[in-house]
């Protein structure tokens, strides 16, 4: 999936890092460090991936949006926002399922990719129909219809994307990386060309979906030659049996994340529905973040699911990488709300500052709820997910309903706090017997120290945000190296470079 078509969600299918359970791809020592290095340099590939991908897209959104003028940016941002839409829809459970089961049967790999890319290329060719019924009903003849039918094969292809787990769960996330944004970047070029030779939305729309197309048959052709020959045939509707519930909560998740906004297009209208609709732009931004991060920790907390002391050493390391990288962002971007506003979406969007820094602490409690709740699919809690989702949707609609009237999109945003507490307190609750608590107070109160040492520091400054922004990181840096709070696989993990052999330093 290209740049611009690029679905957001908590949860990210080119997810790196991964363990799995055999000779060639499972710890090698004792101490499982080697496991932990693994999952590190992964996750950093795929975070370098994320950023890299968001940079191109913003590149490319700037100058097409100037190029095509508001009318045709209107007719291409609608088709490939129904696109990015669907192609969300497309991963019904599947890279979740096969980050997690691929972790723990390596000898089943060719199977349960074949069973997979079945699976998931009749789901999209049905996605891909409903986009040309899409078309014939915006006008076969306009436009937005021609925009919509030419994106209607990417569509399809988007059925190759279990390819990609074979990539994480074999720690050679940095391939994939490279493809991506290679394609990425032909995209951006070409788009940007097709714009400026003048030919229009529709020849846009076409050049984003042919990257599509060829970036998954390019990495369906890597991981088909990474494969061995044989194996037993995987039963396609075991493969839908398992895939479907992770689907079904995915989509649950997506619910209570995002039905404030439409709730809030009944009640409000004009400037107050913008801010709200540009702050939970920049919250989804960075908690993608973290949703990266954690898709590429779940093949090895898969991995380890059967060894409590190993997934603990896992989760500990994990958790340690979260607060040093993720949790900051949401403190910074509450701090430097002003800035990230100006910087990002202009201006004349001052009144969504309050409102971000709501959402911001709804962020950081996200950065808890998504480690523990892949602890809860590595260890298949199928039915306790099921269960706190579902509280999670009824929570926020009837709160969201209940309070929009009276105080407007504030509520929606403190809904979102209550929501993401109410989720993150579930799984805390079901995962109490499995994971050991101290272990996690013990990396994190390094780390919190320097963030609220590098909070103090940037307070008095907040008049002057880049002056603020400079003192805050220069202290946080600081600070994490006075304290020895820095992770030390990020010192062993450099993209593109070897890695050097280090211990794990406790938190």
């Amino acid at each position: 999936m290209t740049s611009e078509q690029q679905p957001e969600s908590q949860g990210d299918p080119y997810g790196g890092g991964l363990a799995t359970r055999g000779a060639c791809v499972g710890p090698t020592d004792s101490s499982g460090q080697t496991l932990i290095r693994k999952v590190g340099g992964s996750a950093l590939n795929l975070a370098a991936r994320f950023g890299l991908i968001t940079l191109i897209s913003a590149i490319t959104t700037i100058a097409i949006t100037r190029l095509l003028l508001p009318t045709g940016y209107g007719i291409y941002g609608s088709a490939v926002a129904t696109s990015a839409v669907l192609g969300a829809v497309s991963d019904f459970g599947f890279s979740t399922m096969l980050s997690r089961d691929m972790a723990d049967q390596p000898v089943q790999h060719r199977s349960l990719l074949r069973a997979a890319y079945e699976v998931a290329l009749s789901w999209s060719a049905l996605l891909g129909l409903i986009m040309v019924g899409l078309a014939f009903a915006a006008g076969i003849t306009s436009s937005r219809g021609e925009a919509l039918l030419v994106l209607a094969p990417s569509m399809v292809f988007n059925g190759l994307n279990p390819a990609r787990i074979l990539f994480v769960v074999r720690y050679q996330t940095r391939r994939l990386v490279t493809v991506d944004v290679i394609f990425g970047v032909v995209q951006m070029l070409v788009s940007i060309a097709m714009a400026a030779a003048g030919l229009g939305p529709v020849a846009v729309a076409a050049s984003a979906s042919a990257a599509s197309i060829l970036d998954n048959i390019a990495i369906a052709v890597m991981a088909e030659r990474m494969l061995p020959r044989g194996g037993i045939p995987f039963s396609r509707l075991e493969l839908v049996r398992r895939s479907a519930p992770l689907g079904v909560m995915s989509i649950m998740t997506k619910v209570y994340l995002t039905i404030d906004l439409v709730l809030l297009g009944w009640y409000l209208a004009g400037t107050r529905l913008g801010d709200y609709a540009a702050a939970s732009k920049l919250l989804t931004v960075l908690a993608g973040l973290a949703g990266v991060v954690m898709g590429g920790a779940l093949p090895g907390l898969a991995s380890t699911a059967r060894d409590t002391d190993q997934l603990n050493k896992l989760v500990e390391r994990v958790w340690h990488w979260l607060i040093v990288v993720a949790l900051p962002l949401f403190v910074g971007l509450a701090l430097f709300a002003p800035l990230a506003i100006r910087v990002s979406i202009g201006g004349r969007y001052q009144g969504a500052i309050a409102l971000i820094r709501i959402l911001s602490i709804a962020g950081a409690v996200t950065v808890l709820s998504n480690l523990v709740g892949n602890v809860m699919v590595a260890l298949r809690r199928v039915r306790q997910l099921f269960i706190q989702n579902s509280v999670a949707v009824i929570v926020n609609i009837v709160g969201n309903l209940v309070l929009i009237p009276h105080y407007g999109a504030y509520a929606a945003a403190w809904m979102t706090v209550v929501t993401e507490v109410v989720v993150c307190s579930c799984a805390l609750f079901s995962l109490r017997r499995d994971l050991k608590w101290s272990r996690l107070l013990r990396v994190s109160w390094r780390p919190t120290l320097g963030i609220l040492l590098a909070s103090s520091a940037a307070l008095p400054l907040l008049r002057s945000q880049c002056l603020a922004l400079g003192a805050g990181v220069a202290v946080f840096v600081l600070s994490l190296a006075v304290l020895a709070a820095w992770p030390s696989e990020f010192n062993a993990v450099r993209l593109g470079l070897p890695r050097a052999r280090s211990g794990s330093r406790p938190g």
